[in-house]
């Protein structure tokens, strides 16, 4: 693993970890190679699936097909989105999945900047991009969520946690 990699993932784990709690259904989308899965099942008791279009992952395919997986709108408690919002718009369907009150965590680049992180993927200084980032969007507002915190590590990522409203 490439070391600005492995530090991301250390620190989106100590960002994101205190927003989980035992016993919460979890979703993620995008789950890569399962590293957060991971590192979250050895912290706490919570059950967690995987959706992906790329294996492993406990469901192969697209998030904004989740009816067609048997999936249930309503039926998360936390939706994790790393690196996925700027490939495909799927805000809608993370928000239907999840319970009210439910969290939606996501990582994605800065708009502005995801022309340093092309850089830094020539360098071979991050992991690549599995396609395009044709979804780029600035985390300060989420349409159907409440913005909780917003993190921007060295002005070119943003961290967020978003919440579905109660009611």
């Amino acid at each position: 693993m490439r070391p600005v990699q492995a530090y991301a993932r250390k620190n989106r784990i100590r960002y994101f970890l205190p927003f989980l709690r035992p016993g919460d259904r979890v979703l993620e989308a995008g789950s890569g190679d399962g590293w957060f899965r991971r590192a979250v099942e050895a912290a706490l008791p919570v059950n967690y699936t995987t959706i992906d279009i790329d294996a492993p992952a406990d469901i192969r395919g697209d998030i904004r097909d989740w009816r067609k997986y048997g999936l249930q709108a309503g039926s998360f408690d936390v939706v994790v989105a790393f690196e996925i919002v700027e490939h495909t718009d799927c805000f809608t369907e993370c928000n239907d999945l999840l319970k009210p009150g439910g969290l939606m965590l996501i990582t994605t680049p800065m708009p502005h900047a995801d022309w340093v992180l092309k850089i830094l993927e020539g360098l071979h200084l991050t992991q690549q991009r599995t396609s395009p980032h044709d979804h780029l969007v600035y985390l300060t507002k989420v349409p159907g969520f409440l913005r909780v915190k917003v993190l921007n590590p060295f002005g070119l990522g943003q961290w967020a946690v978003f919440k579905k409203p109660e009611s």
